[in-house]
């Protein structure tokens, strides 16, 4: 079961590990622009993709079948992956995206977005001096503990901007036009209150099932408040990650996190640490039946600068051969005592020239509260439990 401390705090995600490989062979590889021998794996790979393309011709424009459920254990010996997991309606071509800052957002979008009840105010300088200070107060600490600077840079795009507007009990800001924030404050005390009342461990809800939480009031009825307050700055949607349900006798909440969908496909979830050096579009908020107390949103407000050619992309029988093949010569190696419980095509994103190139990947990996649990039982951290794979040439392109 997923659990988690009643505290406030962004999630944490896992560094992603790239991974290169291979030996000999009269062909030559081309990984990055740089050549190398081709390998019988290379051979292997491009057979696979390729049978995909001949025996699909003509139909890479029709959506796969969705809700398929697959239960499958791939490889041999003592290096299998077990695979449990429900895969989703797919399209059969997609682009590669470029996005940059939404150049859309203005002063009078932002005031939609805080939706005053009373007079607004431009609080920016007050905001801006506000963090300066605080930075300041860390540098002083940092100084006395002598360990270096303890402040952590989230990399993304944009222009350097902020942008804060309040009512005296709501606050809205935008940070370069690509991320922002929203917080009433008395909403925001009312949650606050509930999860120290509460003060225990909180089992998290399946975020796919439709009536999670309180039936008076459930995950998708806060989710449908969430996705009305962020269709002002033109979130069209969200996907769920993870979500906490908050009770007491008076009050109820939800936390969410979540990162944004991008037609019909979300941007890749973080787990794990953060790699300092990476973009991940994410948000996180607090919404109650009363309304939403407090959104973050970190690079999810962009626009589209560009599409790539249509390609077409790999169904999943053809994702489990490269599997088997990944797993024969030892790309991957994993376990199957812990299934992979989760099979999806989403985004992966990598910041190129200021800008968030989105390409198509498949998404594999166990459920991360059953692998550390597995982890800590059995005190192995070696067997990979998170695996994206580019969904149109096959290759591995992040493992954890």
């Amino acid at each position: 079961m997923r659990k988690k401390l009643i505290k406030i705090l962004m999630p944490l995600f896992m560094a992603a590990v790239l991974l290169a490989g291979c030996q000999k062979a009269p062909e030559a590889a081309n990984d990055d622009e740089i050549l190398r021998a081709k390998s019988n794996t290379d051979e292997a790979i491009e057979a696979i993709v390729s049978e995909e393309e001949e025996t699909c011709a003509g139909e890479a424009k029709e959506a796969s079948k969705g809700g398929e459920a697959v239960s499958v254990v791939l490889g041999a010996d003592g290096n299998r992956m077990r695979i449990e997991a429900e895969i989703p309606a797919v399209p059969g071509e997609l682009s590669t995206l470029t996005m940059q800052a939404d150049s859309r957002l203005n002063e009078e979008l932002l005031r939609d977005f805080l939706d005053p009840q009373g007079e607004v105010k431009d609080y920016t300088e007050q905001l801006l001096a506000e963090e300066e200070a605080e930075r300041q107060r860390i540098a002083e600490i940092d100084e006395k503990l002598g360990e270096g600077s303890s402040i952590v840079e989230i990399p993304g795009v944009g222009d350097g901007s902020t942008l804060a507007l309040t009512d005296g009990n709501r606050k809205a800001v935008l940070w370069g036009k690509t991320g922002g924030s929203y917080m009433d404050v008395s909403l925001k005390e009312k949650c606050l209150a509930a999860a120290q009342e509460i003060g225990e461990v909180l089992e998290g809800l399946d975020v796919k099932d439709e009536n999670a939480g309180d039936a008076s009031f459930s995950l998708q009825d806060a989710k449908a408040l969430l996705m009305r307050k962020l269709s002002v700055l033109g979130v069209e949607d969200v996907y769920l990650s993870e979500a906490y349900f908050y009770e007491t006798e008076s009050f109820a909440f939800y936390e969410m996190q979540f990162c944004p969908v991008v037609d019909g496909i979300p941007i890749a979830c973080c787990f794990g640490q953060q790699d300092a050096s990476r973009v991940y579009p994410n948000g996180y908020a607090w919404v109650s039946a009363e309304g939403v107390a407090e959104v973050s949103l970190w690079n999810c407000l962009m626009e589209q600068v560009s599409a790539a050619e249509k390609e077409k992309i790999l169904s999943f029988d053809k994702v489990q051969k490269l599997l088997e093949t990944y797993l024969k010569d030892g790309s991957l190696q994993c376990v199957e005592d812990v299934p992979f419980s989760t099979a999806e095509l989403v985004y992966g994103v990598e910041l190129r020239d200021g800008k968030l190139e989105l390409s198509p990947r498949w998404s594999v990996h166990m459920d991360l509260e059953e692998y550390v649990e597995y982890a800590g039982q059995t005190g192995s951290t070696d067997p990979v439990w998170n695996i994206y794979m580019d969904a149109v040439t096959g290759e591995l392109v992040e493992v954890q």
